[in-house]
């Protein structure tokens, strides 16, 4: 009984004083709101006023435009404006059509405000994730707490979730300048304003509830401003309307119906002034196999329910038409419908969205499946580990036996709990977002940020509701001031303490794995292209020559991924800019790239309609490197379990070459003579551990890794050393049928050779020393620290005469840089 006095004796601390509980809230979003920005903020200290990575370029440069010619010069960004030519030359980009208005316009639209701070323009942009975390973290409080009727335990937790969970903040760190991430404060603010229309319902249908129907969907049509996610969000929001006949009773009503189109119909308006999420639509320009169309159709199968089964009678009907088993079996032959019209191609729909729906027999192209997060994180046993820390799970003992109290596991029975048992509209309308955006992040990475934010929400109304169950009832308030205290809900609040005890110890130790995570993290071109934490200039060192060597109108040749930097930072054109939007170019630069005729790949170079001394191919890769006196000894860096050498470009060319087969054909039949990329030509399986390039025969290699043996050789040159290119060589044999078979399962190639005993091969002789076509341009090597102690980071080097003796080298990241001298 004493935990009941302890109870109530707060409560009534509490209630004393009106302003005590709002105060109380203030102090605990305020450090709610601390830690969520602290957290996100950490990286800053190794990174400084830098961008996570390349993606990030292309919004600063949209915003860097507007701020220079104004907020409504971003709608003159089309392939017309000579601007856009820098990127996907010599076509230019489309980027009113293939990217979204909000986040530039905000960025380059309030700097007008900011630039007199001392602030640079990408400063500002660096810190927008914090400003929209913030905003976010308000909107969480906000949504949770209305959706839960006002339940402000809800609000609190949810906002608590939605700071400390990984999953939550991966894309809101400091200088993660992305779409996703800022979409945090406009889906919270949807549903906000979805709650308000919904519980104004509960009177009538009247200027209330068409004023939040209305701020609802235009937050709704914001999202869709910044952000290809609005696709997935609208079709959640018209899926709960199709399916709520199946679980509302009474609340299923006029009003109800009303209500839902009212808002997805306007939200659809709303999102005019971006024209990209217009055109997926299928509006503008108008296009019948637009995703708008079947959205705005399936509007009507719930009314057919209502009239034909709810209110029949109106109809002059005798009995129901649509029972609500009969209602299931119409939706279950209106989803197999669909999904025939996505896989026959009726319905327009992306590759990526069909993945995210599971229905992977849809075809994705090599480029889809190339991206990491567009791949399941159930994939591997190492992205499973990852999404469950992610989650708030540690699968580490002893902390796994904290799963039950983890925001995954919450997520989930908040979930099941709002749809079967504590069911609203409000609550049905949030599980259901939680289900299908989860469902979505199962099948593809990308979309963790939407689930993520549903989950917070669902779990922090779920604990919500338990916290509730610990405040005294007016009965026992009563009777505690009478000298009794009743035994009654004791051992529940028992049980209930001790969940929320234990929620919080999970929640401190997975917020301090992330911040020990986040406070180590080396960006991108902090840590020279490569995954490791650690330091190189390298990027720094490439876009300088790019943007103060090359001349003004030179086009950079490099794989897709790199486009954002050299465009935006190099200050020079790109082929490919980082977007996925050309399939067909990206794969002839996959061709160019793994051509071993170098004559094929200056011709290749052709169909960009560049000219020989202002074309340039970039390669980036990473080195082990020895050198005295008077030698250099360069080894392809091998990471422990990997399946390749190398750490950048050497991995991806399995890619180039995937996506660069997939086009032979299309390019066949415009008359291009190009043709199938045979990779059993020159890769091997090295002792049964990992896949290789034959580096020790560079006439049989494709360019990329003719480029780096020769570009490696040359930077030795240069030094006037003797230089050595190592790797493994030695006699060949055929790899087993079952061998040849798991290497295409697991890598998609075709590996049928394998060395059994590697010997250490010397290549001393640059492969392209007298090459007609390409010639070196410039070759960055620069060297990796440690950001701690500032010291080299040493790695073993192989003496070459002695496979036994190992040489205390250095680790490189390198971008090697070739001209293109004359095209065929």
């Amino acid at each position: 009984m004493k935990i009941n006095r302890v109870i109530i004796r707060l409560n009534t601390i509490l209630t004393s004083k009106p302003i005590l509980p709002k105060i109380l809230v203030l102090v605990l979003m305020s450090a709610i709101i601390g830690y969520g920005l602290f957290v996100r903020f950490t990286p800053f200290y190794l990174n400084g006023f830098e961008f996570f990575e390349y993606d990030s370029y292309i919004e600063y440069w949209q915003a860097k435009y507007v701020f220079e010619k104004g907020i409504l010069s971003w709608y003159s960004l089309t392939r017309e404006n000579p601007d856009t030519h820098i990127f996907w030359y010599p076509w230019g980009r489309d980027i009113i059509y293939t990217s979204y208005p909000l986040l530039p316009m905000w960025i380059g639209g309030t700097y007008l405000l900011i630039q007199y701070t001392g602030l640079s323009l990408k400063e500002w942009a660096v810190l927008q994730p914090l400003i929209f975390t913030l905003l976010g973290l308000i909107a969480a409080y906000l949504a949770a707490t209305q959706l839960s009727g006002g339940n402000r335990f809800a609000g609190l937790l949810t906002s608590f979730l939605l700071a400390f969970l990984p999953a939550a903040n991966d894309r809101t760190l400091i200088g993660f300048v992305e779409k996703e991430g800022v979409s945090i404060f406009f889906i919270f603010m949807f549903l906000f304003f979805y709650g308000k229309t919904v519980s104004s319902l509960k009177q009538s249908f009247g200027k209330k509830t068409i004023l939040y129907s209305v701020l609802t969907a235009l937050f709704l049509g914001f999202v869709g401003w910044l952000w290809g996610g609005y696709i997935f969000l609208l079709g959640s929001v018209t899926a709960y309307f199709i399916i709520s006949p199946l679980f509302l009773g009474k609340e299923f009503d006029e009003k109800f119906i009303k209500t839902n189109i009212l808002i997805i119909g306007l939200s659809m308006v709303f999102t005019a002034p971006s024209p990209s999420i217009f055109g997926q639509l299928g509006f503008y320009p108008l296009r019948l196999s637009g995703i708008g169309w079947p959205i705005l159709g399936s509007c009507l199968i719930p009314m057919l329910y209502y009239y034909l089964g709810v209110q029949h009678k109106r109809l002059g009907l005798r009995k129901p038409l649509l029972s609500k088993t009969r209602y299931f079996m119409l939706l279950v032959l209106l989803v197999v419908g669909g999904s025939i019209a996505i896989t026959t191609g009726v319905l327009g729909f992306a590759g990526r969205w069909a993945w995210a729906l599971g229905l992977r027999f849809i075809p994705a192209d090599p480029l889809v499946q190339s991206i990491a997060e567009h791949q399941s994180p159930l994939s591997s046993a190492g992205t499973l580990f990852q999404m469950l820390r992610s989650w708030g799970v540690d699968p580490a003992f002893p902390w796994s036996i904290l799963f039950p109290v983890a925001p995954l596991f919450l997520s989930i029975i908040g979930g099941l709990y709002m749809i079967l048992y504590k069911q609203t509209p409000e609550t049905l309308f949030v599980a259901i977002l939680f289900f299908l955006s989860f469902y979505s992040y199962l099948n593809a990475a990308y979309m963790i940020a939407m689930a993520s934010y549903m989950g917070t929400i669902v779990a922090g109304i779920f604990l919500g509701y338990l916290v509730q169950r610990l405040v005294p009832t007016q009965q026992e308030i009563q009777d505690y001031k009478k000298g009794r205290v009743r035994v009654t809900g004791r051992s529940n609040r028992l049980v209930i303490l001790a969940l929320i005890a234990l929620f919080l110890v999970n929640s401190a130790h997975i917020a301090y794995l992330d911040y020990q995570t986040n406070s180590s993290i080396i960006y991108t071109f902090k840590a020279g292209n490569s995954n490791l934490a650690l330091y190189s200039d390298s990027w720094y060192k490439i876009v300088e020559t790019l943007r103060n060597d090359l001349p003004v109108d030179a086009v950079v040749i490099s794989w897709w991924d790199y486009g954002y930097g050299i465009s935006v930072d190099g200050g020079r054109a790109s082929v490919a800019d980082g977007s996925t939007l050309n399939f067909t170019q990206i794969g002839i630069l996959g061709l160019l790239l793994t051509s071993v005729n170098t004559s094929e790949a200056a011709s290749l170079a052709k169909l960009f309609n560049t000219t020989p001394g202002k074309t340039y191919v970039l390669v980036l890769e990473l080195f082990a490197i020895y050198e005295d006196n008077e030698t250099v000894i360069i080894w392809p860096v091998l990471f422990p379990n990997s399946s390749m050498p190398g750490g950048i470009d050497i991995p991806k060319s399995i890619w180039m070459i995937r996506i660069g087969n997939a086009t032979v054909d299309a390019l066949k039949s415009q008359g291009i003579n190009v043709s199938y990329r045979v990779t059993s030509d020159y890769l091997v399986l090295i002792g049964n551990q990992f896949i290789s390039p034959m580096f020790n025969q560079p006439d049989r290699l494709p360019l990329i890794y003719r480029m780096m043996v020769d570009g490696m050789l040359y930077w030795g040159m240069m030094k006037n050393k003797s230089s050595i290119f190592a790797w493994y060589g030695g006699s060949t044999s055929p790899l087993s049928t079952a061998t040849v078979s798991r290497i295409r399962e697991l890598v998609g190639i075709d590996v049928t050779l394998g060395v059994n005993n590697p010997v250490i091969v010397k290549i001393q002789e640059r492969p392209l020393a007298n090459d007609t076509f390409f010639k070196p341009y410039a070759i960055i090597a620069e060297p990796f620290y440690d950001p701690k102690t500032g010291e080299l980071v040493k790695v073993g080097v192989r003496n070459p005469d002695n496979p036994y003796e190992t040489f205390d080298g250095v680790l490189y990241s390198v971008g090697i840089i070739y001209e293109i001298t004359s095209i065929p």
